[in-house]
């Protein structure tokens, strides 16, 4: 194997890797910012209402966008496996 081969595996991988991550990041960092918005204005500190908002989100997102995340793994993993066998013979 290459190490063009192996430089366009890794970067394949990191390129879904931040696919799939980046709805659950987007989540937490708008729901941080609204509950930080909302903090601000009313003097209200507080550990638990930042951080339950926040899990609440990351969590919808994940209950909607799981289908779309098992798409996308099973997609890299089919082209993963043809990739080996073509290596491989």
């Amino acid at each position: 194997m290459s190490t063009a081969a192996i430089m366009l595996s890794v970067r394949e991988m990191l390129m879904v890797t931040l696919t799939l991550v980046t709805p659950f990041l987007l989540a937490a960092i708008l729901s941080s910012f609204v509950i930080g918005l909302v903090q601000a204005s009313s003097r209200i500190n507080d550990l638990t209402l930042s951080f339950v908002p926040r899990f609440a989100a990351v969590l919808l997102v994940l209950y909607f966008g799981a289908s779309w995340a098992a798409t996308q793994m099973i997609g890299y993993i089919e082209r993963s496996i043809t990739a080996v066998r073509a290596l491989f013979g």
